[in-house]
């Protein structure tokens, strides 16, 4: 955090040697400050100028994640493999003595042939069969070739009348919180999400956590349901965690020469540099500098320093880059005084925000 907040000052000492230049006969700490503090001051961030050309660029692209887990996204191909604790429905048509007594007066479930811990299941006439990772016709050709014989032109079904064996968590902003069996039908993480009732009003619907075997992967919501990107929509598997976080920790942070000074939501469909001025109630006009307009980011977890975007607002054209700069989770917005205020106002205004940025670092750290 310590660095953090040393890096943000000297952005900051940067900006008040610059203000202090272009007023002379202002004074403040800026006469104080040697050239190589100066130059240390500017080494500790990247600076980069909002423009068309950096709009039109890959950098201003709102982040999307991308699935790395290989796995089925969609139907086609998928089929249930049978474990333990699964309940086998099995019969043989004009048979009814390979069928459990009684039976035709119980449910499927009661009368059913469960799979035991060692994966196996035992039938009449034919004894023990191994069912661990087979798939309802598998077993059904097995029985048939296993009968012949016994029973003249065996007709078999096999069905399951009891999923058991798989399941699959989903937890944190859903109605429903709960444990989804696996089934025959494909289980997908828009269905998931369905089957516990939907996302409740706190949701963050920009990030969904996927654990599956330990590894956590982001998953875009946005991509899911508004875009239709069903390349994002994981089949889940046996032992998947599916966790919906809460959205009070995404913020946008508006600071310094504006009306309405705050944080605000970061929602699923994003907020632009122009949105979250005006929801600061624009800047303030008799104190506001029209070139320190100054958007603070760290792009990655692994930069040592941070990025600095700077727009000039003193044309009307600026407004429209700024319509089309998208912020991004824990961006700080920052929009320093004209060269005639003072420069410690600038330090005890933007000071506090050290340990919001540094808090970033947690935040981006899955990215």
């Amino acid at each position: 955090m310590s660095t953090t907040r040393n890096i943000i000052i000297l952005f900051l000492v940067s900006l008040s040697f610059t203000s202090c230049s272009l007023a002379p006969g202002v004074a403040g700490p800026g006469s104080k400050i040697t050239s190589k503090e100066t130059q240390h001051a500017k080494n500790a961030y990247k600076l980069i100028k909002i423009t068309p050309a950096l709009i039109k660029s890959n950098i201003n692209q709102k982040r999307h994640y991308r699935s790395r887990l290989s796995a089925h996204t969609t139907r086609a191909g998928y089929s249930y493999k049978i474990g333990p604790q699964d309940i086998l429905s099995i019969t043989v048509w004009d048979h009814p003595e390979l069928t459990i007594p009684a039976g035709e007066f119980r449910s499927a479930e009661a009368s059913g042939y469960p799979v035991q811990a060692d994966g196996q299941f035992f039938f009449p006439y034919v004894g023990y069969i191994n069912a661990t990772g087979r798939t309802v016709d598998d077993i059904r050709q097995e029985i048939t070739e296993r009968l012949t014989g016994t029973v003249i032109n065996p007709q078999v079904g096999v069905s399951i009348a009891k999923f058991r064996s798989q399941w699959v968590s989903i937890t944190g902003e859903v109605k429903k919180p709960s444990t989804l069996a696996i089934t025959d039908v494909p289980l997908t993480i828009l269905r998931a999400i369905s089957l516990s009732g939907g996302m409740t009003e706190l949701a963050d619907k920009t990030n969904l956590l996927l654990n599956r075997n330990g590894k956590v992967q982001r998953i875009s919501f946005d991509d899911l349901s508004r875009k239709g990107n069903l390349q994002h929509n994981i089949l889940l598997k046996d032992g998947d965690s599916l966790h919906i976080m809460e959205n009070t920790a995404n913020k946008v942070f508006v600071m310094g020469e504006v009306n309405k000074p705050q944080s605000m939501t970061y929602t699923r469909t994003g907020l632009t540099l122009a949105e979250a001025i005006n929801n600061a109630k624009g800047l303030k006009e008799e104190t506001a500098n029209p070139m320190g307009v100054f958007v603070l980011r760290q792009e990655n977890k692994n930069d040592k320093k941070p990025t600095v975007y700077q727009l000039n607002v003193s044309s009307v054209h600026a407004f429209l880059l700024a319509e089309q700069f998208n912020l991004r989770n824990r961006d700080i917005v920052y929009v320093t005084a004209a060269d005639v205020t003072r420069w410690n106002r600038v330090i005890s205004q933007i000071l506090p925000s050290a340990s919001l940025f540094s808090s970033s670092t947690t935040t981006l750290g899955n990215f």
